[in-house]
Formats: C-alpha cells, structure tokens, sequence
C-alpha cells in the first residue's frame, strides 16, 4: 500500500521503495480527502502515482476515501491488510505532534504489527 499525499516526501518514499513494489503483486494507492469536493482532484494525482509506477512494472490501482479530518484514517488504512505500507514521513516538533496529532506517529504507532 501508498498511502499518497503530494508532498517530496511521499515522492520520496515511493521512489525509494520501488525495489519492494516490483517485487510485489498488487499495490494500492490511497489517498484520503477531507472532504468531496477534493475528490476528483485527488483522482488525478493517485493516478499520475500509478501511471510512474506502471512505468517500473509495479501493477497498481487507486483508492481515494473521505476522510474528515476530525476521525482518524489507521482503521481504514489497516482494513486492507496491506503486508508493506510506504508513507512519506514528515516530523513535527514534539509540542506541535502532541497538540495537532499526525499522521507518521499514528501510523507507527497503532499499527497491528506491533501488536
């Protein structure tokens, strides 16, 4: 699984995990939108992603999901059982994670494979 957002970092990520993709059946490329009205946009940029990765021999489709920012994505992200999960990860200073949360502690955190 790529759980994409436009930023370097995701672009990071993926590139430097094309070696594992390849090696892969199956990747799914999720993106999720706060709200519909992003929807269509984001159709377009988790279709560039599978465009470059169908390019390197990676078999891949799109997911995009609402997802209000006010509920947290892992439980939805989790559902696909995905075996690899390439994220960019972005840090925050400590203060700012505990007040505004994110993404790359949760997903590291409350990920079923520390369990």
């Amino acid at each position: 699984m790529v759980c994409w957002r436009d930023t370097r970092e995701a672009r990071r990520a993926v590139s430097d995990a094309l070696p594992l993709l390849q090696k892969t059946q199956q990747v799914v490329v999720v993106e999720l939108v706060p709200d519909e009205s992003g929807r269509d946009a984001a159709h377009g940029r988790v279709d560039d992603v599978i465009a470059w990765l169908k390019r390197h021999g990676v078999a891949a489709f799109a997911r995009v999901f609402h997802w209000p920012e006010r509920n947290n994505p892992m439980e939805k992200l989790f559902q696909y059982g995905a075996d690899l999960i390439v994220a960019g990860a972005y840090g925050h200073t400590r203060l700012r994670e505990w007040v505004f949360g994110g993404f790359t502690g949760d997903l590291l955190h409350r990920s079923p494979l520390w369990d």
